[in-house]
């Protein structure tokens, strides 16, 4: 049983044999160009998070160039310093337009309390920036918004629900905020977590092929969804209901599943999932679990301790609870077993985790794969200390 801090909880050890030292992570990420790579840096309490984009080839005599989409950077000096160890193990090549785009999910510190030093530094291979457009007072807020005005090549975007962003075989849909809650941010007033850009990533998406002399949309069924929650809450997550709604069966299944197979998957479900805010307990219930059912639930936070004391033992019963029902009686699994896994997280040596990455393959017949990057939140990433974890 996790061991609880004040309102908050520490995480359950993983055992030291389900983590295995692994030299496989650089060689994958350079033998899968064809893979999805989603990092989640352990930064305490705060978000950074990274995806490593499938390769693009450019011309036939360029080898594969792969791009990167950052969301969030809390803290200075980590992200630059993973990216530097991208290029140095040749995973990422020099172009323009390396960051395909940029998100600060809400104006929060520990959201882009690192970004104004990333666009400073990095802002000349930045194609696009996206924030929520809620405004402020805050140092990181201001000093983010000088350095993007700085760069009037960056395209600046506020996306609301429902807009979608193609990048090769990856599509980008807004989940949140909804265009209600955002036509409040400057008048009724919206909480600044509510005012967070929830995304959902998508890969492989669905394309138009080429038949001879027709064209027809190709839906490919269920490819890998990785729901990026940021600090998003009750009022946000009830507003993505609404614009994203449930199909429910009702007593009328067989028109239920003809719909399903029209339309596509439920929009909320997600096979990673990012929790929103750190695991709060006003960030995540069980409903909202239930629906997205991911395989991986990953919370970003120091473990108990910080400020607010992320994540909170009510948010981590309804998760565990949404993950695996208790409720007839069963006993309940471990977190690692049930794919609940912390940046904060220690073996069963005490030692500490750190940053997750996981690894998504073209074809969902292949499987996840999870690898853990035993850093700590002031300390750089080494790719080569990764731990994969044996699920």
């Amino acid at each position: 049983m996790a061991k609880a801090l004040a309102n908050g909880t520490a995480p359950e050890p993983i055992p030291s044999s389900r983590l295995k030292p692994s030299d496989e992570l650089i060689p994958c990420m350079r033998d899968h160009p064809e893979s999805l790579f989603y990092f989640l840096l352990n930064v305490g309490d705060g978000d950074t998070q990274v995806v490593l984009l499938p390769a693009e080839r450019e011309h036939e005599s360029l080898g594969p160039s792969r791009r990167l989409i950052v969301v969030d950077i809390a803290t200075t000096g980590k992200l630059p310093a993973f990216v530097e160890q991208l290029d140095h193990h040749a995973i990422i090549s020099e172009r323009r337009d390396l960051f395909a785009v940029v998100i600060g999910t809400h104006p929060h510190d520990d959201h882009i309390g690192g970004m104004p030093e990333f666009l400073d530094r990095l802002g000349g291979h930045t194609s696009e920036y996206w924030e929520p457009g809620y405004y402020h007072p805050t140092s990181a807020y201001v000093e983010t918004m000088r350095a993007l005005e700085s760069r009037p090549d960056i395209v600046h975007t506020q996306p609301t629900s429902g807009m979608t962003r193609f990048i090769g075989k990856v599509k980008l849909t807004t989940l949140s905020p909804g265009i209600g809650l955002r036509n409040r941010f400057d008048s009724y007033g919206t909480n600044i977590n509510d005012a967070s850009i929830a995304l959902k990533i998508e890969f492989p998406a669905s394309r138009i092929v080429q038949e001879g002399h027709n064209r027809a949309l190709l839906r490919l069924p269920e490819p890998w969804a990785v729901v990026l929650g940021a600090d998003a809450q009750t009022t946000s997550w009830a507003q993505a209901t609404v614009d994203f709604p449930q199909l429910h069966a009702g007593d009328r299944p067989q028109l239920a599943a003809e719909l399903k197979k029209a339309l596509g998957a439920d929009w909320l479900k997600a096979h990673v999932v990012k929790l929103p805010h750190h695991a709060s307990k006003h960030g995540v219930n069980i409903e909202l679990v239930e629906r997205m059912g991911p395989k991986l639930a990953l919370v970003s936070s120091t473990g108990g301790g910080g400020r607010y004391h992320f994540p909170h033992y009510l948010a981590l019963e309804a998760i565990r609870e949404g993950m695996e029902p208790t409720t007839s009686g069963a006993k309940r699994s471990p977190d690692h077993d049930i794919g609940l896994h912390y940046t904060s997280g220690i073996d069963s040596k005490s030692k500490g985790l750190g940053s997750i990455a996981v690894m998504l393959p073209p074809k969902r017949g292949s499987g996840l794969r999870m690898w853990r990057l035993c850093d700590e939140p002031d300390d750089p990433v080494d790719l080569g200390k990764a731990r994969e974890f044996m699920a």
